[in-house]
């Protein structure tokens, strides 16, 4: 019975960050990359990156703007997803690199706004490496 409560407890407490972190102010490029540290080994998680990779290599989203060119070096990117509960799509409400420069910048437009699947849970935080 203690077991059941404990999980219930962590269960309630993830659940309320998650609430407090969706309703608060925009995340920082810090704060994202905690979300993905602590959920990006989950199985749903996983399953979503790998339909997100197929979406975004169907569209080259990464490529449409030829953000690569702008600034030598790779760069990393974190994608904040959400949902409303009103549309049929989620949307990427974040960009959020870990530098800025003209290749960041052009990322963000590529990426900002773009409607994809729902993912399991929000926020939904995709790490993307750009090189």
């Amino acid at each position: 019975m203690r077991k059941h409560v404990r999980s219930f407890v962590v269960g309630a407490f993830l659940i309320a960050t998650t609430v407090v972190v969706v309703a608060g102010e925009a995340l920082t490029f810090g704060d994202a990359k905690k979300i993905w540290e602590s959920s990006r080994h989950r199985k749903e998680y996983q399953a979503y990156a790998q339909d997100f990779a197929q979406f975004n290599n169907h569209f080259r989203l990464d490529e449409k703007d030829g953000c690569y060119a702008l600034a030598k070096g790779p760069v990393e990117l974190m994608l904040v997803i959400t949902h409303d509960g009103k549309s049929q799509y989620a949307k990427i409400d974040q960009v959020l690199p870990n530098v800025d420069n003209a290749k960041t910048a052009c990322f963000k437009k590529s990426y900002g706004g773009i409607q994809t699947k729902v993912p399991p849970y929000v926020p939904f935080v995709l790490q993307l490496g750009m090189g």
